[in-house]
């Protein structure tokens, strides 16, 4: 039976869950660090903490921002557009990840198969080649086995 879960598709889930919500990622960026033993998706789940931790960070700021403009000072307007700005970057960010992701597959899975069919090739000529030198060297031994009589 063919696995629903392939690795494209767990790491892409990594992505959404740190696009989500720090808790989502808790939990699946979490188990793939702590229990998986594939280090591309351990690699791929510590670049999103790195990422979520960041974001993270800059909406606290914000937050603490916020708190400090309903104070009567006038920087409202500023803030709504640091945090629209805030919120373009990571979205174009996770999507960027997601994204590539998935056309990271493609390009492996082709990778893959190219090698494949270039090591089929290389096999098979290096039998074409090697199926000569053996008649080559059977009759060779022939006719020394025959000088020997």
């Amino acid at each position: 039976m063919k696995e629903i879960w392939t690795k494209s598709w767990k790491k892409v889930l990594i992505w959404l869950c740190g696009y989500l919500s720090i808790i989502a990622y808790a939990i699946v960026g979490g188990y793939a660090i702590v229990k998986s033993n594939d280090k591309e998706l351990q690699k791929t789940a510590k670049l999103v903490l790195v990422i979520t931790l960041i974001f993270t960070a800059i909406e606290a700021l914000i937050a603490i921002l916020s708190g400090i403009a309903s104070l009567n000072v006038n920087m409202g307007t500023a803030l709504n557009w640091i945090s629209f700005f805030v919120l373009l970057a990571k979205i174009g960010i996770f999507a960027a990840g997601i994204i590539m992701t998935l056309c990271d597959v493609s390009l492996t899975s082709s990778r893959t198969e190219q090698k494949k069919e270039t090591k089929a090739e290389t096999s098979n000529a290096s039998a074409a080649q090697s199926e000569p030198a053996s008649t080559e060297s059977s009759a060779e031994e022939s006719k020394d086995s025959e000088k020997s009589e």
